[in-house]
């Protein structure tokens, strides 16, 4: 669906790397950011992600679809997290 403005984050605690969606936005001219959605530790959510590309139907969490996410964006979400770059061609900042 287009018109999602939902982008990946991410965060490490402990040593790990946490996986979430997230929307930006401006409030009273300053920019704020809402998790959306949280995916977990990076090597689960990515096995997650493709779990749920298998059985789309019956696997992909049904707060995502109620938000307008699709089979694009989570096929999206899954070559951003395994090549490093976005949709877009940016690099994602994984590991700090």
């Amino acid at each position: 669906m287009k018109g999602n403005i939902g982008f990946l984050t991410f965060n490490r605690s402990k040593g790990k790397l946490y996986v979430y969606l997230t929307k930006a936005f401006r409030e009273n001219g300053k920019k704020k950011n809402i998790t959306l959605y949280k995916f977990g530790r990076l090597d689960i959510a990515l096995e997650n992600l493709y779990v749920w590309r298998d059985d789309f139907e019956n696997k992909f969490p049904k707060e995502l679809l109620v938000m307008g996410y699709d089979w694009n964006d989570l096929h999206n979400w899954i070559l951003s997290l395994e090549t490093g770059y976005s949709n877009k061609g940016r690099k994602l900042i994984l590991y700090n």
